[in-house]
């Protein structure tokens, strides 16, 4: 899914290598079994038990519950799910419009959405008294605070804990095996995102997955926008980094064919962007292919702690 509209995102203090802050609680579990949750508009929704009834609009959301073992409570998906592959669920929408009809023949206990603010049909759906939780993961806290409240409303706490014990240590572990990298030793790179010479700056997943592959994004501006061609080839990027939907040959014509990326061949295509714009688990596995990538043989993630019949590497 490529996001062409200029998104400004918020880089919260520590941004994206913070992840170990602690952040807000999100979830409370309350003596009497019901679950309290917090989204991200700040809406606070009550449930009386845990959900086996979920329709979610946001494709991280349904990736993050199927590594959960939650895949079952799922009564309805939406347009770009990715993950799990060979997705059976009813297609009820995406994020510019839902299926309101089939959404209610699914009698959903909740709705899932992402985005920053609440769209239109989020609020129709109150109207028929069906709960909507928003979701806005801007760095690696708030995908574990997603996964954790995630957990609780499905009851798969204990998967939530071990997904999120294994993001800390695999993050570490990339830390750890990009150590001899350092500032002065990192590549510049340039994301192509797509035509227009349209990239990721300040604030997004994907410069944020770059930190961690310990490449330096000539793109300093917030959100994703376009970049314009006499800065790329003044910046002159020693990576290029190609979106699945953007053509190697993009790189054969100015500024692209005038960078120290192109005479030492350091053009990398991404096979799959989901690993890195969608917020979930995901993109740890996105980071450290990029890694390896730019800087081959470099880092060995743990094994992802729950047995799932899909690899969550598929695709990747």
């Amino acid at each position: 899914m490529i996001l062409v509209t200029v998104i400004v995102a918020i880089v919260l203090i520590g941004s994206f290598l913070a992840y170990t802050e602690v952040s807000k609680k999100t979830v409370s579990p309350s003596s009497t079994g019901k679950i309290t949750v917090k989204d991200s508009l700040g809406r606070t929704v009550t449930f009386n038990h845990t959900l086996t009834r979920i329709i979610s609009i946001d494709p991280s959301a349904t990736a993050t519950l199927y590594a959960l073992g939650a895949y079952k409570d799922l009564v309805g998906g939406n347009e770009f799910d990715c993950y799990p592959p060979n997705e059976s669920l009813p297609n009820v929408g995406n994020a510019c419009g839902i299926d309101l009809e089939e959404i209610l023949n699914l009698t959903p206990q909740v709705v899932l959405l992402y985005g920053s603010t609440m769209p239109s049909y989020g609020y129709e759906l109150l109207n028929y008294s069906i709960p909507v939780l928003v979701d806005n993961p801007e760095n690696i806290q708030e995908i574990e605070n997603e996964t954790t409240m995630f957990g609780i409303l499905t009851g798969t706490e204990l998967n939530a804990s071990l997904i999120n014990n294994w993001i800390n240590v695999s993050l570490n572990t990339i830390s750890n095996d990009m150590s001899n990298v350092n500032s002065s030793s990192e590549f510049t790179a340039f994301y192509y995102l797509s035509e227009g010479d349209w990239t990721a700056g300040n604030g997004t997943f994907i410069s944020q997955i770059m930190q961690y592959a310990h490449l330096k994004n000539i793109a300093n501006a917030t959100g994703y926008y376009q970049m314009s061609p006499e800065l790329i080839a003044a910046d002159n990027p020693q990576v290029i980094i190609l979106d699945q939907y953007v053509p190697f040959g993009a790189v054969n014509s100015p500024p692209f064919n005038e960078t120290s990326a192109y005479y030492n061949n350091r053009i990398v295509s991404v096979v799959n962007d989901s690993f890195f714009e969608e917020p979930d688990f995901r993109i740890v596995y996105g980071a450290a292919w990029l890694a390896n990538q730019v800087y081959p043989n470099f880092v060995s993630l743990p094994q992802f702690p729950i047995k799932l019949e899909y690899s969550p590497t598929m695709g990747l």
